[in-house]
């Protein structure tokens, strides 16, 4: 196995994470978050009082798509890496982590959407033929939202864990930190994360493992139904007499995708705001972070063909005719050529330096370039069925997408804010031989 596939994190570099100030971003910084939000949200009331408030309501719930894709398959990273022991990740696992504080708002934002679906779905004024018990307000949404809240909460039960090693740890003393440099992990508020810890650390890290095991299968399995869900619910059904059983494993993939931009774009920042990152997030986590950004972007490629491709052969009319408006006729077949660049043939092209995937600066660059793609490839999917005829992106898009960027960004910061900023507590777990899973001279002489 390569270098990259070694922890640049191990037991000796514990003490220092459990050591390090908390993230922190400027006063200044988290008002201009706020303000974001609170212009997103004027501006969304007031296009609902406009001459089209379609058009908010359509805005709204592609933002919410967006954003909840990029959350769920965010927390879904933590269970994936830690199923495949991706040493490599460590350093930049714990914002994968943070999204899902984002992922569990979306559960009520989810729930707000039934108030407007009236605007968007034509299913909701007459009955779509053999489809009408399925597409029925109030099932929609009832399942859609009691599903997406069991994801959000299997996936935080998983991120629980994730801490309680760390806060397990340091109360353990094992990491052999300065009491002092570590008392904040002593407050109150961290109690719920260590409540039944026996007085045997590394047992009770070993339990905590475990249930991660289990759990995090479930988790990816979880995910990829619920997701899937989502897709035929709230994206495939605006034309409801379009349907496609790969829908759902496009849009999913498309979340995985748009979750490891946004840790480029967050580890362009992270190595900015706090020395631990600059330190610990070294040229091959970067490398090894860029490789899979381009692999997930060819997988990405490989499901718009496969898409695409049987129903463009098929010639079937209740098929083509929703690939035509998209891809053939103007003005969305232009859009649909800019999406595809900026989702594939402009990464793809960056993606293939090798010295680009160790530079944050250009990672960041890509990953912005990426997330553009994928919020057009929702608003492709989604907008054309309602205005066929011309492209609706106007500022009510823009200021709508800054507020839901700015609930985002300050649901992840309050996270990092408030936990370890990368994890520890499982280095001192001994299951795979007589040393720590992190010690990385006997990975070494394994590997």
């Amino acid at each position: 196995m390569s270098d990259g596939s070694l922890s640049p994190v191990g037991v000796e570099d514990a003490a220092s994470i459990a050591e390090a100030r908390p993230l922190s971003i400027s006063q200044p910084g988290k008002v201009i978050l706020w303000l974001m939000i609170a212009l997103g949200l004027l501006v969304f009331v007031l296009a609902l009082n406009g001459s089209d408030p379609r058009h908010a309501w359509m805005s709204f719930q592609i933002n919410l798509m967006f954003w909840l894709m990029a959350a769920a398959a965010g927390t879904m990273w933590s269970s994936a890496s830690h199923i495949c022991d991706a040493q490599w990740c460590r350093p930049v696992r714990r914002i994968f982590e943070s999204m899902s504080d984002f992922l569990l708002l979306c559960v009520p934002l989810l729930a707000f959407m039934y108030i407007g679906h009236e605007s968007l779905f034509a299913w909701a004024h007459e009955p779509a033929a053999g489809k009408e018990t399925w597409l029925t307000g109030w099932f929609v949404y009832l399942r859609d939202v009691l599903a997406l809240l069991f994801l959000a909460l299997l996936s935080r039960r998983v991120v629980h864990l994730s801490i309680r090693r760390d806060i397990g740890a340091v109360r353990s003393g094992l990491t052999g930190a300065n009491e002092e440099a570590v008392a904040r992990w002593s407050d109150s508020k961290y109690n719920k994360f260590v409540s039944g810890w026996d007085n045997d650390a590394e047992e009770s890290l070993r339990k905590t493992n475990r249930l991660m095991w289990r759990l995090s299968p479930a988790v990816i399995i979880v995910f990829a139904v619920v997701m899937t869900l989502l897709a035929f619910d709230q994206i495939m059904s605006v034309d409801y007499h379009w349907f496609s059983t790969l829908f759902g494993a496009l849009y999913f993939m498309s979340g995985t995708y748009l979750a490891y931009a946004f840790v480029a774009i967050g580890v362009g920042f992270m190595r900015d705001l706090h020395p631990l990152f600059r330190r610990k997030v070294e040229r091959r986590t970067l490398h090894d972070h860029g490789k899979l950004l381009l692999g997930f972007g060819i997988f990405w490629a490989y499901m718009f063909w496969s898409h695409y491709l049987p129903i463009w052969y098929g010639n079937l009319p209740e098929e083509t005719q929703w690939m035509i408006v998209r891809l053939r006729l103007e003005p969305w077949h232009t859009l649909a050529w800019v999406t595809f660049a900026a989702s594939f043939i402009i990464p793809f092209g960056l993606g293939l330096s090798r010295d680009l995937k160790q530079v944050p600066v250009l990672l960041f660059c890509t990953g912005v370039i990426v997330a553009v793609g994928m919020w057009l490839q929702i608003y492709v999917l989604f907008a054309p069925t309602l205005y066929p005829t011309r492209i609706p992106i106007s500022l009510v898009d823009l200021f709508i997408t800054l507020g839901f960027m700015g609930a985002f960004i300050l649901s992840c910061v309050r996270f990092l804010e408030k936990y370890p900023l990368m994890p520890f507590g499982d280095l001192y777990v001994y299951e795979a031989g007589p040393y720590p899973l992190g010690d990385r001279a006997a990975r070494e002489i394994i590997y």
